[in-house]
Order: structure tokens, then C-alpha cells, then sequence
């Protein structure tokens, strides 16, 4: 199997409403050695302000963000070309599973693109991040890291390789590809142990068949171990598989009525704990567990004994499933005030898959002249691809829209970038913050605030576009 290791820079640190800014990407063979590398940087697309923060840490000029030969959408069709003809692979961020997939996935979307293709067609995604905080804590030796404030390994990537061009996309892929190297060679079992949970049906298959693993996890910036088995899988949740810590003996909660038995599962330590099957979690042999208090104390015998009595209660499981959708609900009832309205842009996992006759139409999109495809967009079954239709087309050829739907999309975009109110995207007047915020950090720095006269001037001509709109 090869691999591919892929980064990205972005506007911002929203999956949703921020945008890819530069793509890298290393095509390896099973042993990590690279066959091919590729890479692309587009332009911003109209109407998006980016994050000055995002903009300093990837050191982004305003010609950087503005100057590129490509379209957004010409830099996602590359990708998708070049995901397309390096074929099957397991496919590894840092850190991915909280930004960069995600981050693809909708960026796919809003291009009216299949938007898994980096987890279906025999690719599966994996996590660098993960894979070296688990083969730091079977050999500390695997890597060297700094030491936080409170005294916990950093695993922030520049901190770790201290590359050049930090935050650049190739520069940080080569420098996952170097970590990913250093698991490989000095922690190989925990490596493979990272690919047999690379996919959520690989993760479930292997976590229902071991009787006792080694789940890891990491909170208040460590990596721990447990000792657990297999449980249930959350009545909500589906892929949240609910694991059980051994160390808590299973016939102590039995006895325990319904109120107090929830009382005891949501008191730390906790005895059910989360495995996310969908998160390229790792887990290892359980043997790595038996070395640990209490587990040592406990002892294998005794361990087996308690994970085959709590398989083999039902009874218990269908309470703890009804404790579990309790706790949900409730939590659901706290947080809901007002039904809130989602963009089409937000709309990927809450509508879920496009209809067969929207995939089909979303092809013949693709493959018409622009100007053909300004007629395909009421054609759509489901309104929100119509709208991302009309934005797309607006992003990349605005001339040839009809002048109402044309305003249409200014309207949109001035509304939410002119919003005064706290927003999930970055607006105009949370920008000016931002520099005014940073002008009084770098009050004597010239090179800095040159650059920050530059994106207040580049924020100025948004405003000045749709001001009007």
C-alpha cells in the first residue's frame, strides 16, 4: 500500500467559511520513500476576509493571497486529478482529523465535488499526530520534544522538526513525512498498529474481536493508557464505540439502581470511556497496559473475568444505552434556544449525500463551458447546490451571471462580512481589531507593520466592493 501525506494553508482556522490557500502533497511507497510530490497555491476568493492571525502564522502576503496563476477552483480540481491518478493509499495529516479533512471534505462540497475522496475508492485517512504521541510513549526515544510550561511533550509540528518555511504546505508535509519516518523506524509496531484502526469499519471490526486492548488517550497534554474491552457503541453517537476501563470492577455498578448508576458513569475517573472509530484512533496490544497500575495488581485472570461477565449482560447494556441517550437528550434540550438556520455552506454532514440526480448533475457541471452552466443552476433537486452553484460561478467567472443572481451573492457575502455580532467567519470589523490589536504589538517594527498597512488596505477594498451591495 503507499501513503500520501498532505497539508494545508488556509485563511483561517474555520472548516466552513474559511479557504484553502495552498495545498502540498508527498506520494510515498510502503516504505516512506517519496515517488512524487506535488503542490499548488491559489488566489483568495472574492468576498472572503481572511484571519490576520491565520495570515502571520503562515507569513501569507497580501501579494501572496492575491497573485497566484490559479483559481481556487482550478487548485481543487488539481487535487482532485492528482488524488485521483496516485490511486489507492492511506492518506495522512497532522492533526488532520480535526482540521485538514474536514477542511477538504467541505471545500470539495462548496466546489460541488465528491467530498470524501480523500477516505472512499480505497483511500483511508491516518494521523501523524496520533502516531507519534503513541510511539513517543512506547519508546521515549522515538523523537525529541520540548517541554511545556506544566511539564508535558509539545508535538506542535514546528516545534518538533523546527523546519524551514514552517507553515508553508510542502515544507510541512516533508516535515510529517520526517516524523512519520522516525515512528516508523523506532516504534514499527506501533506504526502498524496505527494502520489496523486507519478506517471506521477497520476500527470497529478489530475492537469487537479483541476480548482486552490497550485504548490510548490524550488529555491535560499527556497520552495515557487503559486497559479496556469493547462495550456497546453510543445510541447516538454511531461511531463512537464505548469502551470499559477494567480497572473498575463491572459487578460493583451492577447493583447499583438507575439513578446512581448514572451518577458513577459520569464521575471521574471515568469506567465507560470513548473510542471514536471514525478518528484514526490507535490502540495496541494489551500487554502494553498489563505493565501499569492497577491493571499489573489486577492481573490478566482477573482482568478476562470481568470483561466476559459485562459481554455477556445485557440486561446492564441496554441500561447503560438508555443512561447514555438520557444524558444526550438532556444536553440537547440545555443548548437549544432558537432552531438555527444553516448556509448551504454548512450543510454537508447535516443533509448528508446528494441525491443520485444531483451527483449526476454535478459531473455535467464540471464538464460545461461556463456559460452552459449558469443554466444548469435551478436544474438542482436540493436548493443548496443551486446556491453553491450560483457562489461558485460567481468565485470564478462573476461576468456571466445574470445581474439579479449576481446581486443576490453580494448581498449574501456583504451581510455576513459587514456583521457586527460574534460569527463563526471572519468579518470586516473583527479584522480592523485584529490590526489594530497587532499595530500596538509591533508598534516598532517596521517590517511588520508594513505588512499590516497592506491587509488594512487590502480589507478596505472588500469593503469599498460591497459596501454598496
Amino acid at each position: 500500500m503507499n501513503y500520501i501525506f498532505l497539508d494545508t494553508e488556509s485563511t483561517g482556522s474555520s472548516t466552513v467559511w474559511d479557504q484553502v490557500l495552498e495545498i502540498g502533497m508527498v506520494w510515498t511507497d510502503e516504505n516512506l520513500n517519496i515517488k512524487e510530490k506535488w503542490e499548488m497555491r491559489s488566489r483568495i476568493k472574492d468576498g472572503i476576509v481572511p484571519n490576520l492571525g491565520a495570515c502571520e502564522v503562515t507569513g501569507f502576503s497580501v501579494q501572496d493571497i492575491t497573485q497566484s496563476n490559479h483559481s481556487h477552483l482550478q487548485m481543487v480540481e488539481a487535487m482532485e486529478n492528482t488524488l485521483k491518478r496516485w490511486g489507492n493509499a492511506y492518506v495522512f495529516a497532522y492533526n488532520g482529523q480535526n482540521f485538514d479533512y474536514p477542511l477538504i471534505q467541505k471545500t470539495l462540497y462548496k466546489s460541488l465535488k465528491p467530498a470524501y475522496i480523500t477516505n472512499t475508492n480505497g483511500k483511508k485517512h491516518g494521523d501523524v499526530l496520533n502516531i507519534i504521541r503513541a510511539a513517543k510513549l512506547v519508546n521515549p526515544d522515538v523523537i525529541e520534544t520540548p517541554m511545556s510550561d506544566s511539564g508535558n511533550p509539545v508535538f506542535k509540528l514546528d516545534k518538533l522538526m523546527k523546519h524551514e518555511g514552517a507553515h508553508g504546505a510542502m515544507a510541512d508535509t516533508l516535515a510529517m513525512l520526517e516524523v512519520a519516518k522516525k515512528a516508523f523506524n523506532k516504534a514499527n509496531s506501533v506504526w502498524k498498529s496505527s494502520l489496523l484502526t486507519i478506517s471506521k469499519a477497520d476500527t470497529e471490526d478489530i475492537i469487537t474481536k479483541q476480548k482486552l486492548f490497550c485504548q490510548l488517550q490524550w488529555f491535560y497534554g499527556r497520552m495515557r493508557k487503559y486497559l479496556v474491552t469493547h462495550f456497546i457503541f453510543h445510541p447516538v453517537y454511531l461511531a463512537w464505540a464505548q469502551t470499559w476501563d477494567l480497572s473498575n470492577n463491572p459487578e460493583d455498578f451492577f447493583k447499583l439502581d438507575d439513578a446512581n448508576l448514572k451518577q458513577a458513569l459520569t464521575k471521574s475517573p471515568k469506567a465507560l470511556r470513548t473510542l471514536k472509530a471514525n478518528k484514526s484512533e490507535i490502540i495496541l496490544n494489551h500487554k502494553h497496559a498489563l505493565t501499569e497500575s492497577p491493571y499489573k495488581e489486577i492481573g490478566v485472570d482477573e482482568l478476562v473475568r470481568r470483561a466476559s461477565i459485562l459481554q455477556d449482560n445485557f440486561e446492564f447494556k441496554k441500561r447503560v444505552k438508555k443512561i447514555l441517550q438520557d444524558i444526550h437528550d438532556e444536553k440537547t434540550a440545555k443548548s437549544i434556544t432558537d432552531d438555527k438556520i444553516l448556509y448551504p455552506e454548512e450543510m454537508l454532514y447535516a443533509k448528508g449525500f446528494p441525491k443520485k440526480e444531483d451527483q449526476t448533475l454535478m459531473t455535467f457541471f464540471h464538464q460545461f463551458k461556463w456559460e452552459d452552466r449558469v443554466e444548469l443552476i435551478d436544474k438542482f433537486k436540493e436548493e443548496r447546490f443551486s446556491r453553491l452553484a450560483e457562489k461558485l460561478i460567481y468565485e470564478e467567472k462573476p461576468e456571466i451571471l445574470p445581474e439579479s443572481i449576481k446581486k443576490r451573492v453580494k448581498r449574501d457575502i456583504a451581510e455576513r462580512i459587514f456583521s457586527i455580532d460574534k460569527q463563526n467567519w471572519t468579518t470586516l470589523p473583527e479584522f480592523y481589531r485584529q490590526i489594530d490589536d497587532k499595530r500596538n504589538k509591533y508598534e516598532n517594527d517596521e517590517k511588520k507593520m508594513k505588512l499590516l498597512n497592506e491587509y488594512d488596505e487590502f480589507a478596505q477594498s472588500i469593503q469599498r466592493k460591497y459596501e454598496t451591495a
